[in-house]
């Protein structure tokens, strides 16, 4: 072979070392982004994960003090209904007792605790004012 080729080839061989040397360089570059890339995004994840078991944990906490609160206005709707049932029974003994006819009959009627909360009714409206 003569001197000129082989040089030929032996130059070649070189710049494609050196292409391959400089391609595994860029990939191993890139390997380091990307592993930081990712790592990064774990940290993201781990990050979301940790929020989401507070959101959770504090979603929980509030269904529970809703409950309560559901269970205390039930009692106390309960304890008010008592009352208004006992103060009615004591004013339908009172005017049976005095025997006095008014004219004017005030009609009190226990309501469904819904049906109060929805609309008050006209007739407890128009018995709680005071005559002058």
């Amino acid at each position: 072979m003569s001197e000129s080729f082989e040089q030929s080839i032996v130059s070649l061989l070189e710049e494609h070392v050196e292409l391959a040397i400089s391609t595994v360089q860029e990939l191993r570059a890139e390997k380091l982004e990307l592993e930081a890339e990712v790592a990064r995004l774990n940290s993201d994840v781990l990050q979301r994960d940790t929020k989401i078991q507070e959101l959770e944990t504090r979603n929980s906490e509030l269904e529970e003090e809703l409950e309560l609160e559901r269970l205390a206005a039930t009692q106390e709707r309960s304890e008010v209904k008592e009352r208004l049932e006992g103060l009615m029974s004591v004013l339908a003994a009172s005017n049976e007792t005095e025997g006095l006819d008014t004219g004017d009959e005030i009609d009190f009627t226990a309501q469904d605790d819904e049906l109060a909360e929805a609309s008050p009714s006209p007739s407890s409206e128009a018995g709680s004012g005071h005559s002058e």
